[in-house]
């Protein structure tokens, strides 16, 4: 079908013409952007048009990391987003799901913030006990990085004091060594692949994949990278592909997940996927999330720690869990102090690296402290393929000229300063190492796409957009406001830049004749709205693919 968009404001994120009268869509391609007469006669007569009404028409916004695998795969994902104070207001409302729910298996909740509880962690499988008793429970963060089983939930694994502890991660464990139920970073990703797949049912799967797929289209996203499918996902997708109201590109991880780099058996040239649901790559987690890697020298570690003092008078037990959970940090032969759990070595990861690439799958490589970053530069020093870093959380000028120099892609997360900036903010962190470092990254030349990652970040790419330019946490603090994006920056963050890094430079995330018909629309321009307000901007409008989604 035909349609000239026209009578509004066309931001196309197209530098060579940022700004255009009218645009065209025929089929599922732009057709022609420009003035309105040149527009119109490159369609022909015929074509339906389109009146913004004075709204903004902008390429759809694109998320290449997120998570509709697994959001698809509960159906108690972000169970807790009304934060509960205490972990005994949190069993409580454990206890109301559990008897609402009539199932005999598994049953699985994600969403807990542990710093938000008073207590600063998450409840032992003692406490889930007494809000779930009678069968397993598998109970996530908000992040997956760190979650707890009741003891039915232990049972069911098999968990026990002789159960070690995968490489990454761990097993918490009482004074007799016997696990408490909490399970941490590679620990908890083992056991939430064990859950899901006890749990596994196809077609509850592809109808929460859809009904997801048309919230995200509400929100004006049209693409997304997902990025932890497991391979027998691939099946799954390809039964939901024809209701998705998104295109989806399938990062796969597997083996990897549970702490193995080797790469298991996927073969581009062979893939059974749908054509909205490409295959895009391969995942490798270099660190942990709340523990990643983080590298400092002598002199960093002594002024953490003259800052601490401060940070406990004022955030008390929260400061003080967070200081717990990095661990003590140990000098390494490079001569730096680590702390924080590292998933693989340099040598391991250098080898899964240069394994996926030889089956021609493009490595997005987790790393959000400073030493995994390092790690993660040697691993793809001298490999002519695209490679991307997921999050970079945590980085100085010099790690940011190293990533531009390798041509990377850095898939950055704005929204966390919005929803997680209040804890990561608690500690000092030593200069020059910034947190989200969007500008000192931009200004050394790299690529730099933004995400939600959601369902551990917020889902709508405004409030991602918003915290990019205003760099304001939930608590009303600016951390690092000379870290900030303008507008625009942001814009193309979650359109030309974050098509780039799904592999999609100039056929996606831009207005231009030949790039794919997605598209949004929003009630007012976000370039002349106050920065404060840009999450109350309002989608009024989604194409994928030349068909409206929303």
């Amino acid at each position: 079908m035909r349609t000239v968009f026209s009578g509004g404001t066309i931001r196309t994120m197209d530098p060579a013409h940022p700004v255009v009268e009218a645009v065209a869509i025929d089929g599922e391609v732009i057709a022609s952007a420009g003035d309105a007469a040149t527009v119109r006669a490159a369609v022909g007569p015929g074509a339906a048009v389109h009146d913004l009404a004075g709204r903004t028409l902008l390429p759809g916004f694109v998320d290449p990391h997120h998570h509709l695998y697994l959001v698809a795969a509960d159906q108690h994902t972000r169970a807790f987003d009304e934060h509960p104070a205490t972990v005994r207001e949190l069993l409580d409302r454990i206890a109301a799901v559990a008897r609402a729910d009539h199932g005999t298996g598994w049953l699985r909740l994600h969403g807990v913030r542990p710093l938000h509880l008073a207590e600063g962690r998450l409840p032992t499988a003692a406490e889930l006990d007494t809000a779930c008793p009678d069968r397993p429970l598998h109970l996530f963060s908000v992040s997956y990085h760190e979650s707890t089983v009741n003891s039915a939930g232990l049972s069911a694994l098999g968990y026990g004091s002789a159960t070690p502890d995968p490489g990454g991660g761990h097993l918490e464990r009482d004074r007799r060594g016997r696990p408490t139920g909490v399970l941490v970073e590679q620990a908890s990703f083992v056991a939430e692949s064990l859950t899901r797949r006890a749990s596994a049912d196809d077609d509850a799967w592809v109808h929460r994949a859809v009904a997801h797929s048309r919230i995200l289209a509400r929100h004006g996203i049209t693409r997304i990278g997902d990025l932890a499918v497991p391979p027998e996902g691939a099946a799954r997708y390809a039964r939901a592909a024809p209701e998705l109201a998104v295109t989806v590109h399938r990062w796969h991880v597997g083996a990897a997940e549970i702490g193995d780099p080797t790469v298991p058996d996927l073969d581009p040239d062979r893939d059974h996927g749908h054509p909205r649901t490409p295959l895009g790559g391969f995942k490798l987690l270099v660190d942990g999330g709340e523990r990643c890697d983080l590298c400092l020298t002598g002199g960093q570690v002594l002024r953490s720690v003259a800052g601490m003092p401060r940070a406990l008078l004022r955030h008390g037990r929260r400061a003080l869990a967070l200081s717990r959970r990095g661990g003590t940090p140990t000098r390494r032969p490079d001569g730096r102090w680590h702390n924080g759990l590292r998933v693989l070595g340099r040598d391991r990861l250098a080898a899964a690296v240069r394994a996926a690439v030889e089956r021609g799958l493009a490595p997005a490589l987790h790393a959000v402290g400073n030493g995994a970053l390092a790690d993660a530069l040697a691993a793809v020093d001298g490999l002519d393929t695209p490679i991307r870093i997921e999050h970079a959380m945590v980085c100085d000028p010099a790690i940011a000229r190293r990533l531009a120099d390798a041509g990377v892609h850095v898939v950055t997360q704005p929204s966390f300063l919005h929803d997680l900036g209040a804890e990561l903010t608690v500690l000092p962190l030593p200069a020059p190492l910034r947190l989200v470092p969007l500008r000192t990254l931009r200004d050394a030349g790299a690529s730099v796409a933004a995400s939600t990652d959601y369902p551990a970040g917020t889902l709508s790419p405004l409030v991602g957009i918003k915290a990019a330019v205003t760099r304001r946490v939930a608590g009303g603090d600016v951390v690092h406001p000379d870290e900030g994006l303008t507008v625009t920056e942001a814009l193309a963050a979650y359109t030309r830049d974050a098509a780039a890094a799904l592999g999609l430079a100039d056929r996606a995330g831009v207005l231009r004749p030949g790039a794919a018909a997605d598209l949004v629309e929003l009630d007012r321009d976000p370039v002349h709205v106050d920065p404060d307000h840009l999450d109350g901007i309002a989608v009024t409008g989604t194409w994928c693919a030349g068909q409206r989604t929303a």
